[in-house]
């Protein structure tokens, strides 16, 4: 069907039939622009409207269809024109409607399973805690122990200036872990309220250095992949706004 041919015969009518598109409108229960939308041809009115509209305009379907009145002897044709080409257009609005779903459907499946990716692999940097991060030295053997919680992931950097041993730790917490970590840490603290052994933890002890006299170890709020990247003066500057831990100088 021709939309835009469609849209002046419905023009044309309403013309002659002395309507405005807002009393045309009013008549059908539409807004103005929907009017507008039909005979700029942008669109068809729905199919609920068609005998309405052509008993206001004073046409047949066939005729609104056409875009044109029809005379006796051309009727027949036309009307069977219009009903192969109304079934054609139905298709066709189908087929776009399916491709729509689909598309939507897809992008939802995206969006929740970029959504999962996020929840299951986003980090979130886990602040210095006194109370539950501690180390030590034992006889030249460093441990390093976090209390109370064992879902945390924990790494450290390793850098050697002037003969001195630097040792900087930091934690993250998955997304999806986030909530066992709270009850781990409720359960914990619990537990050493009541004198208990608390359950969860991990625990780090490093091999003795024999060769290197000061070890210093600290923890850094900041994500290691930026500390890692700073020069030996950056370096020594960011531990001036890190949490000194313990210590093993001057042995």
């Amino acid at each position: 069907m021709d939309q835009e041919k469609i849209g002046k015969f419905i023009a044309e009518q309403r013309k002659k039939q002395k309507l405005t598109q807002e009393e045309l409108a009013s008549m059908l229960g539409v807004s103005n622009r929907s009017v507008s939308n039909w005979e700029n041809g942008k669109n068809m009115p729905d199919l609920s409207l068609f005998k309405p509209l052509c008993e206001i305009l004073d046409i047949s379907i066939n005729e609104l269809l056409s875009g044109e009145k029809i005379n006796n002897k051309k009727y027949q044709d036309k009307l069977t024109e219009n009903i192969i080409n109304l079934t054609i257009d139905n298709k066709k609005r189908l087929l776009k409607t399916i491709k729509r779903i689909i598309l939507i459907i897809f992008l939802l499946f995206i969006i929740l399973f970029t959504g999962l990716c996020f929840y299951n692999y986003y980090e979130i940097d886990v602040k210095y805690d006194e109370r539950t991060m501690k180390c030590n030295f034992d006889n030249g053997v460093l441990t390093y122990t976090i209390t109370g919680n064992s879902v945390l992931n924990t790494d450290c950097i390793i850098r050697t200036i002037n003969n001195k041993k630097y040792i900087i730790f930091h934690s993250t917490l998955n997304l999806y872990n986030k909530r066992h970590s709270n009850w781990e840490y409720g359960e914990s603290f619990a537990k050493l309220l009541n004198g208990e052994d608390v359950p969860f933890g991990f625990y780090w002890k490093f091999d003795k250095e024999t060769n290197m006299q000061d070890e210093v170890v600290y923890y850094t709020n900041k994500p290691l992949s930026k500390i890692v990247k700073l020069d030996s003066e950056e370096f020594l500057q960011e531990l001036k706004n890190s949490y000194k831990m313990c210590s093993r100088e001057g042995e």
